[in-house]
């Protein structure tokens, strides 16, 4: 086996072990030790961080930066991945954010000049837009290891009752319009409920002994699936209908949501039939009245009822002075 093919081989090989010796390497790859310390060595001075250990026991082990493989592109393959990373730096926050804008500007630095130019034109002419906001997520990255974990977190929320201590296990987390949330089990209100990490006071793990739910088969997408096709019954789920004129339906095949479940007649008008959680009864209500008379709510009743008080409260205010 060629060196620089048995190295690339030698470093995924690595890269699969907690632990590992110079002479169990020998012996998989078929060579002497001594050639085995030579690519040992040339991956640790290509960056790969190995660690040795003396001993009877002793041995090598890779520490968690590991370095991976290298791996070929072509030209368009490697300007769709610069692009899909460049997306990422719209955001105003990142589970991975300076992984992000590190591994872009290596991965930038290392193509030819010539696919380097049309990257630069391209530039120029592409952007894959997402509104920032202002409003600072600390805990982004704690929660998204809490979810990989299944590891309960003690929070502090600022909900619209006002801030209160509660414990939750994250299912994971998801960015929309530009903010992020967390959906996960409350121990506090014994459901599932959603969370907007910016809303987040502070967070910690939660004390050893509490108990957890197994969140192992309920993936972050299923949080979006219908009620009866999640596989945990999150909570009682609420029925809204809604119909739209063909401007209301244009809007809602243009706004970011799931208008799979709009259904459109022949004559352009809609109806929206889709299944809500009860806490997010307050954002529809806001959602459908930004439609104006392009849409009107039939159910449910609570969420009519709060419209109809909405509406009544901005008559008020711009109601003509007596």
């Amino acid at each position: 086996m060629a060196k620089s093919k048995r190295v690339i081989e030698l470093m995924i090989a690595i890269n699969q072990r907690k632990k590992f010796t110079a002479r169990e390497l020998a012996d998989e790859f078929e060579v002497s030790i001594r050639t085995i310390m030579r690519d040992l060595q040339v991956l640790s001075e290509l960056g790969v961080p190995l660690y040795t250990e003396y001993g009877p026991h002793g041995g090598y082990r890779v520490l968690r930066e590991r370095q991976l493989p290298p791996i070929t592109f072509s030209e368009q393959e490697a300007v769709a991945i610069f692009f899909a990373y460049q997306s990422l730096q719209h955001y105003g926050a990142l589970p991975f954010a300076e992984e992000s804008i590190t591994a872009l500007n290596k991965f930038y630095y290392y193509l030819p000049d010539d696919t380097k130019s049309k990257i630069d034109k391209m530039k120029q002419r592409v952007v894959f837009w997402t509104p920032k906001r202002q409003a600072p997520t600390p805990y982004l990255q704690a929660l998204l290891d809490a979810a990989l974990q299944q590891q309960p977190m003690q929070i502090v929320y600022d909900s619209k009752d006002g801030a209160n201590q509660r414990t939750i296990q994250p299912i994971g987390v998801y960015s929309y319009n530009g903010y992020w949330y967390c959906p996960g089990y409350c121990f506090w209100k014994e459901r599932y409920l959603l969370f907007r990490i910016d809303r987040v006071l502070s967070a910690e793990a939660a004390t050893d002994g509490h108990r957890t739910v197994d969140l192992s088969g309920f993936s972050i997408m299923d949080w979006f699936k219908p009620p009866e096709e999640q596989p945990v019954i999150t909570e009682e789920h609420i029925q809204i209908e809604a119909v739209l004129t063909s401007d209301g339906v244009r809007r809602c095949q243009w706004e970011a949501w799931n208008h799979t479940d709009m259904e459109v007649h022949e004559d352009g008008t809609g109806t929206v039939r889709m299944f809500i959680r009860p806490n997010e009864v307050d954002y529809f209500a806001s959602y459908f009245l930004g439609f104006g008379p392009e849409v009107k709510v039939n159910q449910p009743a609570q969420l009519v009822e709060l419209m109809q008080t909405l509406v009544v409260r901005m008559a008020q205010l711009y109601a003509p002075p007596k």
